[in-house]
């Protein structure tokens, strides 16, 4: 995503084929909170209401943040879902996931192998290749492609590029912004790239390995992933207020994006500029009281996998910069004995976090309708911003 100010420079031409918005204007605010809200009584209440306002006049267009810790849970947001409809941003509105929908589809796979009577998908898929699962078309045109297995993909450490890094992509996102895009579509910017790394050697965060994997989840199960998503995950959590672009009709009170895409201290609305959405890496769409559910059934109460599942997919692999990386989880945050384990979600006009410190039994979830996956001058702000969070939520 870093390059793609300048390709809006050198391609004038571009937004001259649209199709239907995927995002409409933001028309309302979504739902209050499902339970009393004792935010104001708070240890850290006015600490955490001076950072919304600080990073409000900062110029982040709107912001919704929950931390819960042995105090409770303080929740609130400041800002604007939609600008142009004045419409504000609540603790209830819906935004963009980004790549915390990678751990969903992480915890899909689990609750899939849990299941191997229906899916016929044990542990023992962890290390089987992903050549035994897709044909030879698409795995000989792939970096390692016939080395890398499931459990590669899952804690990227395949070598393949980051599709997200191709130029050509960009060039299809900005002329054809609503695309729904199709995984093999995706693939074929990075097919006979030379891989980064031999499988296994270390790990590089690369989105191209998620696509693989819910391509795995298709070929073994017969059945979309989309929709094995909601069956073993969404439902049975009672995930009402979340949605997985372009599978699912997104709401009224769903956010509008924001960046500064042409790099001239303007930020203008991105919502409809689709990277893919719905191909496992992005698209999913929630908010702070549906993603705490999700984080409090998977990591805090682990009730939700079984032992063996949870054990499994926190087994931590290579570093990747100030990541580690296990079956669809980061650790990150890494203070000492401190760590947060969750997800990181960045896309071009959205940003998100879902993080678990168990040291602490702090959690943080928050989102930004401003995308910070690319340079801009607000990417700085934005980094400023998850660090006084990290640090007064960690006090």
């Amino acid at each position: 995503m870093k390059r793609i100010s300048l390709l809006l420079l050198v391609c004038p031409f571009l937004f001259t084929s649209c199709r239907k918005a995927q995002i409409r204007p933001t028309t309302d605010i979504g739902i209050a909170a499902p339970w009393t809200d004792s935010s104001s009584r708070h240890p850290k209440n006015a600490a955490l209401l001076n950072l919304l306002d600080k990073y409000k006049k900062k110029g982040l267009p709107g912001i919704s943040l929950l931390v819960r810790d042995a105090n409770g849970t303080w929740i609130g947001a400041t800002g604007k879902a939609d600008l142009s409809e004045n419409i504000d941003f609540t603790p209830g509105t819906v935004s963009k996931a980004a790549s915390i929908t990678k751990f969903f589809i992480g915890t899909l796979v689990f609750r899939l192998m849990e299941d191997s009577v229906n899916t016929g998908m044990g542990y023992a898929a962890l290390n089987r290749k992903v050549k035994e699962w897709l044909p030879a078309r698409i795995t000989d045109k792939l970096a390692n492609g016939n080395q890398i297995t499931l459990g590669h993909c899952l804690k990227h450490e395949t070598g393949i590029p980051d599709l997200i890094n191709e130029d050509l992509f960009y060039l299809a996102v900005l002329n054809n912004p609503n695309k729904k895009w199709e995984p093999e579509e995706l693939l074929k910017y990075i097919y006979n790239k030379p891989a980064e790394f031999a499988a296994g050697d270390t790990a590089v965060y690369s989105n191209t390995n998620t696509v693989l994997v819910t391509m795995i989840i298709e070929a073994q199960t017969g059945k979309k992933h989309d929709r094995l998503l909601h069956q073993y995950v969404m439902e049975p959590l009672g995930l009402r207020n979340t949605y997985y672009q372009p599978h699912d009709r997104l709401p009224a009170s769903t956010a509008q994006g924001y960046y500064d895409l042409y790099n001239n201290g303007s930020i203008v609305n991105v919502s409809n500029l689709v990277t893919g959405s719905g191909n496992g890496y992005g698209g999913l769409y929630s908010n702070l009281f549906d993603l705490y559910t999700f984080i409090d059934a998977v990591l805090i109460r682990e009730n939700f996998l079984r032992p063996a599942s949870l054990a499994r997919m926190k087994t931590w692999g290579k570093k990747d910069d100030s990541n580690f990386y296990g079956y669809g989880l980061q650790q990150s945050y890494i203070r000492g004995s401190d760590f947060g384990i969750g997800h990181k979600g960045r896309d071009l006009g959205y940003s998100a976090n879902l993080f678990y410190f168990p040291s602490r039994g702090v959690t943080h979830i928050f989102f930004v309708n401003y995308g910070t996956d690319a340079d801009s001058g607000l990417k700085e702000t934005f980094f400023d911003f998850v660090e006084e969070l990290v640090t007064i939520s960690l006090q």
